[in-house]
């Protein structure tokens, strides 16, 4: 069975985040542009929670695929399995948070078995908890090291524009840097993916 490698995925999340910033920037902008039109919102909103895989594949991505008409025919499919978690997850969280956390980083995967393994939305939870046995806490310390590292270095750019204090650079260089951050978490699953799919048939 495949385990996550802690150095292994901050490579590829580097590699595969910048360089497809400019092409998740462009998803998002799509998509808060058009959430607002019924039944489109939901293919969209499906979309952009299925970049990891895309991402995987290794190639650029293209922004105007989240209209691709496959995120709507999962629809039923995407609601049912985000109900089944939500509750569980929520009351793993009552017991002193830390069990929610585990539920959730277990069911990681789910919607990615659920659209590219072809798996109903139990077997899609069940394949991704199997999937990340013995992963969770490289997963875990993945995501806590991402997220330290992201404040710090907003923390630091955040005060080098204000120390220069020109308001259209601090913006530009905010938002490139909220474009890269967000890039690359979403590459962090799609590292997760790439190491841990075939750990299920």
């Amino acid at each position: 069975m495949n385990k996550v490698s802690f150095r292994l995925t901050f490579a590829e999340a580097l590699e595969i985040g910048v360089k497809n910033a400019p092409s998740i920037i462009g998803c998002v902008v799509l998509w808060l542009l058009t959430i607002w039109v019924p039944y489109i919102n939901v293919g969209t909103t499906i979309a952009i929670n299925m970049l990891p895989i895309e991402l995987a594949k290794g190639g650029v991505i293209s922004p105007l695929g989240i209209f691709d008409e496959k995120y709507r025919k999962y629809m039923g499919d995407f609601l049912i399995t985000t109900g089944l978690m939500i509750i569980p997850v929520f009351i793993a969280s009552l017991f002193m948070i830390v069990p929610g956390i585990v539920l959730s980083i277990a069911w990681s995967l789910a919607y990615f078995f659920l659209f590219e393994k072809k798996k109903n939305p139990m077997q899609a939870i069940s394949a991704s908890n199997e999937a990340t046995y013995g992963s969770k806490w490289t997963m875990f310390f993945v995501l806590l090291a991402f997220v330290v590292a992201a404040y710090v270095i907003a923390g630091i750019f955040a005060w080098i524009c204000a120390a220069i204090d020109v308001g259209f650079i601090t913006f530009v260089v905010l938002l490139a840097l909220v474009a890269v951050i967000m890039s690359i978490s979403l590459a962090i699953n799609a590292s997760f993916w790439r190491q841990l799919k075939d750990n299920v048939q």
